[in-house]
């Protein structure tokens, strides 16, 4: 089955911001980030149902090689990118950012 994406704009700006920290630490390693996130997009788009559900319908993904988790929902034949957080950051800061994410933009 072929699912359709949909990527809150947040998630771009998580992206941005976690690239020019790791460049910042290392010429291309925010290259490497970047490319992480694409290959762990196209994982969630080939097999949205085999990543664990953080809490329902909320699922999360682990961007190989980099302390960041991909949070996504899967609706019908959507997956919609609601946000993008390093894996140390506290529940409830995941948690009001996958909150503020469902109330914005696009609706579910």
């Amino acid at each position: 089955m072929v699912f359709n994406l949909i990527i809150k704009p947040i998630v771009f700006i998580d992206v941005e911001e976690s690239i020019i920290f790791y460049n910042k630490k290392s010429e291309k390693l925010g290259e490497r980030f970047y490319q992480g996130f694409l290959q762990s997009i196209e994982d969630i788009q080939l097999f949205p149902q085999n990543y664990s559900y953080i809490i329902k319908p909320v699922r999360r993904h682990a961007i190989k090689k980099f302390p960041y988790n991909i949070y996504y929902i899967v609706l019908n034949e959507t997956i919609i990118i609601i946000g993008v957080a390093h894996a140390k950051r506290s529940n409830s800061y995941i948690k009001s950012k996958i909150e503020t994410s469902l109330k914005s933009e696009t609706p579910l």
